[in-house]
């Protein structure tokens, strides 16, 4: 197998070409998509990677650990089982990650037939929410699950959005709405008009519809 040589063996000391090397390896970013939010086991990075194999996995997660881009930690009770999260350091990738998935909206040859994972459209979310807040602040909870996988995993965010949006992958009690389904209706949903009674609303619909209009603002 041949060496890969980076671009500062080529006598290139350019950081950015270092951050290039970094986040340029297929499936860097979708792992790091999937950990933005929380830690995750190993089975549940598998199922939210489609295409990739327990072998190329590893090692991504492996080369990922030695850059110090992400880590792996032990999951508290009950759960107590090994697991990956981002690294601080890699966590400070959020607005560049950001502003990147912006400018690829844009792209002249982006395939958008595909699906999108419960953490893919909560990023998107994230990344393109309009600089004008609601009206009034928001608090929904969200259980988005992956319907093209059987049996399909769910979790729980917790959103809030005031001055800024924020979401959290865990539960929201006090949420005046929670919206349920499968993750890229939800996207649908947001993004090109797909009618809100696509997805299963319990509490107070018009928090979930204001949610849903904010984005189409």
């Amino acid at each position: 197998m041949p060496i890969k040589r980076s671009y500062a063996d080529h006598g290139d000391a350019c950081a950015t070409a270092h951050a290039m090397e970094l986040l340029g390896d297929r499936w860097t970013y979708p792992i790091l998509r999937e950990l933005m939010l929380g830690p995750k086991r190993f089975v549940e990075l598998a199922e939210g990677l489609w295409g990739v194999t327990p072998a190329v996995l590893t090692a991504r997660l492996r080369g990922m650990e030695e850059s110090g881009l992400i880590e792996r930690v032990a999951l508290p009770a009950p759960a107590r089982a090994a697991a990956y999260r981002v690294t601080d350091w890699g966590r400070d990738l959020r607005p560049v990650l950001n502003e990147l998935g912006r400018w690829a909206q844009r792209s002249p040859i982006r395939d958008d037939s595909g699906g999108l994972t419960p953490d893919a459209v909560v990023q998107s979310m994230l990344t393109m929410a309009p600089a004008t807040p609601p009206a009034a602040p928001l608090e929904v909870e969200l259980r988005l699950h992956d319907g093209r996988r059987t049996p399909a995993r769910s979790y729980d965010y917790r959103l809030t959005w005031d001055s800024d949006l924020s979401i959290a992958r865990e539960p929201a009690p006090s949420a005046r709405a929670r919206v349920a389904g499968d993750s890229t209706t939800w996207a649908r949903v947001l993004y090109d008009g797909v009618p809100l009674n696509e997805m299963e609303i319990d509490g107070d619909l018009d928090e979930a519809r204001r949610m849903v209009e904010a984005f189409s603002a």
